[in-house]
């Protein structure tokens, strides 16, 4: 009963967290724009709030791993809170800077890489052994539905009042804060492993265990593809539904919408799971992705878009919740941080030139081809995926519970 209370408030901790950022993303955006930058400079902090915590990731897992993870959540939390504390005030005054906003965002990056890191080593210790998928996709099912509700509070907000958005996300971090305070179950490594061994060290094992193991292999490379490739998607739908006339707001609409297919995804996840082997789903699913993102490049209306890309994130948080199943299973609670903050990080590398490399496409190619270049990509992922849908046997289904114990 225990475990279950802690996983509510780490549930809670997270979606608290998550809508707070997902509110003030859109309105920085407006921000930069409104104090003078830029679409250029929007886009320039979009990256370096991407930038920072990639970086910033296998330090942060080695922390999380050799340190209290708790203490580092609730650290990271105070950190990001003043960060927006200082930004809402000089909003409130009207004193607002580029270089503040630069400074906010760096600041708040660094901070949630370590928050996100702690975080994630944490979770073995919480999921509840009988349904540990369910509360993988509850998980997943928080992110989608953050995503999906936080620009829509952001816009709001600010609309009632330029500084609140921003507030809002700094008390998110208390709120945050709160519910890591009163967990109880113990969230850090046994013992804490490892703290006698170089930063160096310590980021190399988790790197090391990373790669030598033939499942999170296969994670690592068939997930950077495909996160890469729908990232691509994501900004090759925006460029050329505007380019096909669609206004803001039916663009807007058309990608909340999508986000809801991916909420929906997230919910049902735990009823596929229970009735379709796991290589059958890694493989139905990548060719599915195949046939949904090969017609982008070839409809006009924007709802075709939704219709499609929504179809495409419907089936995403289902391996996302299997592939964080079977990961947590197999890393051991020492080696969490680390592998986990690898692993995000790889994947975010490659993900920082796919925008890029959309807007590139989108000017050098006609749609048609875009979208058929996109989905041969994805077709290439399909065959990885059939060749290693063995690797899902050598992994056990489910975590292996861990003792819990008060205190942290």
């Amino acid at each position: 009963m225990e475990r279950r209370r802690d996983f509510r408030l780490y549930w809670l901790a997270g979606v608290t967290d998550r809508m707070g950022t997902h509110a003030a993303e859109l309105t920085l955006v407006l921000l930069v724009l409104t104090v003078g930058g830029s679409p250029a400079m929007a886009g320039l902090l979009g990256t370096v709030a991407v930038a920072v915590p990639t970086t910033l990731g296998p330090v942060a897992g080695v922390l999380a791993d050799r340190w209290s993870r708790r203490r580092l959540m609730l650290g990271s939390a105070a950190v990001a809170f003043a960060a927006f504390g200082v930004l809402t005030s000089a909003v409130f005054l009207d004193r607002v800077t580029l270089p503040l906003l630069f400074a906010v965002t760096a600041v708040e990056s660094a901070a949630g890489a370590v928050y996100v890191a702690a975080a994630r080593g944490a979770i073995r210790a919480l999921l509840p052994p009988d349904n540990p998928s369910g509360a993988v996709a509850a998980l997943q099912a928080r992110d989608q539905g953050a995503a999906l509700l936080g620009p829509l509070l952001g816009g709001v907000l600010y609309q009632l009042a330029r500084w609140a958005p921003f507030a809002a996300n700094a008390l998110s971090y208390a709120g945050a804060a709160l519910c890591v305070r009163s967990i109880r179950t113990e969230l850090s490594a046994p013992g804490r492993p490892g703290r006698t061994k170089s930063f160096g060290d310590s980021a190399r094992e988790g790197w090391n265990f990373l790669w030598h193991q033939p499942f999170l292999r296969f994670a690592l490379v068939w997930g950077a593809g495909v996160n890469a490739v729908f990232t691509a998607a994501y900004y090759f739908v925006l460029i050329a539904a505007r380019t096909h006339g669609a206004s803001p707001a039916s663009v807007g609409l058309m990608l909340s919408l999508a986000s809801g297919c991916g909420l929906v995804g997230a919910l049902v996840s735990p009823w596929v799971l229970r009735r379709v082997p796991a290589g059958r789903l890694v493989v139905g699913c990548s060719l599915a992705m195949v046939v949904l993102v090969a017609p982008l490049g070839a409809v006009r209306s924007v709802w075709a878009y939704g219709v499609l890309f929504g179809a495409a994130l419907f089936v995403g948080p289902m391996l996302s919740v299997l592939f964080q199943t079977r990961a947590i299973a197999l890393v051991p609670p020492e080696l969490q941080g680390r592998t986990g903050a690898a692993l995000e990080s790889a994947v975010n590398a490659v993900q920082l030139v796919a925008p890029v490399t959309a807007g590139l496409l989108t000017g050098l190619l006609d749609p048609v081809a875009v979208g058929l270049l996109l989905s041969a990509v994805l077709l290439v992922l399909a065959g990885y995926a059939y060749g290693g849908r063995r690797h899902f046997d050598d992994v056990p289904p489910a975590p292996v519970p861990t003792s819990v114990s008060q205190g942290d």
